[in-house]
């Protein structure tokens, strides 16, 4: 037969996180050609990654 615990075990809700996530405007779009190629339909977002680590993305 199985024991029930005595000891009452605490419920706590711990809360992961928070996102801000800024609104962006919709801007000039890839061709779906184009964004196949890219992995991305934004060009703001098509960057190479040496582009992205010498500090040539300025968010616009």
């Amino acid at each position: 037969m199985k024991e029930e615990c005595s000891i009452p075990i605490p419920r706590i809700v711990h809360r992961v996180g928070y996102a801000h996530v800024p609104y962006q405007k919709l801007g000039k779009l890839y061709s779906p050609e184009k964004a196949m190629i890219s992995g991305t339909i934004f060009p703001e977002l098509d960057l190479k990654i040496d582009e992205y680590e010498r500090g040539l993305y300025n968010g616009s």
